[in-house]
């Protein structure tokens, strides 16, 4: 919504617009009226035959910004698997004073366009997930910043930054298994905000599903506060 983001603008009138969709890769906003009937048509159409491949399975995030858009969505995504959740979305302005340490035997690497041209192994993975959110590799080097913890020469995780706007960011953040469940991803956060700090962001968001227990437990840790909850769908297409 602030220019910094290109994706693609469904609404129902061009003249007098009641409802609209904005989708970016599988990301997707419903918004204003949920029963203009012809709209919702051309959306069923547009999701069951014009988008995937049937052979192909891939899965929306949608959120709405109304819960009433939920029985209209379950008519869109009929052809879709459905599942019907809570979003969390906590947010710090507060930065440790302290650089935390990670465990013994672990290194911790800016994501750089050196680093990716490494030999550490797993680096696959990373990219996939830094174009799961960024137009290109170049768009998170101009536009974002990330860290990534390395154990014996694979990466261990990732905490990079994600829709970067002015003084504010969200971290997308993961530890991979078996390095799970040792304070890896506390304290790759708690040195993912001194560094934001560092860069002019004061306020950093985390959003992830109420249900995901050790999402929440991290943000707690790391001294981040719910502000909100919201309803989500993900709809997955087989």
């Amino acid at each position: 919504f602030e220019n910094n983001l290109e994706a693609q603008l469904f609404i129902d009138d061009a003249t007098q617009p009641k409802a609209g969709m904005i989708a970016y890769k599988n990301r997707i906003v419903f918004g204003g009226d949920p029963n203009q009937n012809r709209f919702n048509t051309d959306l069923l159409q547009y999701f069951a035959e014009t988008t995937f491949s049937p052979r192909k399975e891939r899965a929306f995030l949608a959120t709405f910004t109304s819960e009433t858009w939920i029985p209209t969505l379950k008519e869109i995504f009929q052809k879709y698997e459905i599942f019907l959740g809570t979003r969390s979305y906590f947010k710090t302005t507060s930065h440790p004073q302290d650089m935390p340490t990670l465990p013994d035997g672990f290194s911790l690497h800016h994501v750089t366009p050196e680093f990716l041209a490494s030999d550490i192994g797993g680096l696959e993975t990373l990219k996939e997930e830094i174009h799961s959110e960024r137009t290109s590799l170049e768009d998170f080097f101009e536009n974002g910043f990330g860290l990534c913890p390395v154990y014996e020469n694979q990466i261990a995780g990732w905490c990079l930054s994600e829709y970067n706007t002015g003084d504010r960011c969200e971290i997308g953040i993961a530890t991979l298994e078996p390095h799970q469940r040792k304070g890896i991803a506390t304290t790759l956060t708690k040195t993912f905000l001194i560094e934001a700090e560092q860069r002019g962001y004061h306020h950093i968001g985390w959003k992830c599903w109420e249900r995901n227990e050790a999402s929440v437990a991290t943000a707690r840790k790391a001294g981040f506060s719910l502000v909100q909850q919201e309803q989500a769908m993900v709809a997955i297409f087989k």
